[in-house]
């Protein structure tokens, strides 16, 4: 909550988003932060672990699995290689936290993380999921490229991502889905 808090106090204009997610903790689903779009679920020892680290990595972690929300990543992943589309939905993700520059969520961008940001954006004029998705497909990346974006990128378990509905047409099932509609 105190995470939420805080964003909700630096963050004024994501008010809705930060607020759409109950808390409950993870027990049996996640060793981390994981959400299914419609409840945040925690790893009572990883928050320990990342406050450690300063309530900036605690506030980054919440947001990361925020913005997957809003910016529907969890459900967009029909018809996608699921290691390559949560590798690029975690870049993305990351790069939107970064590029917001505040003090509550800032951390010092290492040389990797940045070599990666300027590599992505001499090809993409945007760094979306979807584009930095489609230039994976396109490259193939090696497994080694793979675990060492993911070990710098990845913040939170996407195995509670609902599965794509066979009728993409159907309503939206939780109050993320229906704040993008």
């Amino acid at each position: 909550f105190a995470a939420r808090n805080e964003l909700y106090m630096n963050l004024p204009y994501l008010d809705v988003v930060l607020c759409a997610l109950a808390f409950k903790s993870g027990e049996d689903k996640t060793v981390s932060l994981a959400t299914d779009g419609k409840t945040l679920y925690y790893d009572g020892a990883y928050l320990a672990e990342r406050f450690l680290r300063g309530r900036t990595a605690v506030n980054r972690a919440y947001l990361h699995s925020v913005l997957h929300c809003m910016l529907r990543h969890l459900w967009k992943k029909k018809g996608k290689a699921l290691e390559l589309w949560d590798l690029a939905c975690d870049i993305a993700t990351e790069h939107v936290i970064d590029g917001l520059n505040h003090r509550s969520i800032r951390f010092p961008r290492n040389a990797f993380r940045a070599n990666c940001y300027g590599n992505l954006e001499k090809k993409l004029k945007v760094l979306t999921a979807e584009k930095i998705y489609k230039l994976f497909v396109e490259e193939e990346p090696e497994e080694y490229k793979i675990r060492k974006l993911e070990k710098e990128f990845r913040m939170d378990d996407h195995s509670l991502w609902p599965q794509p509905p066979e009728n993409d047409n159907q309503p939206p099932s939780s109050a993320m889905e229906q704040l993008n509609d």
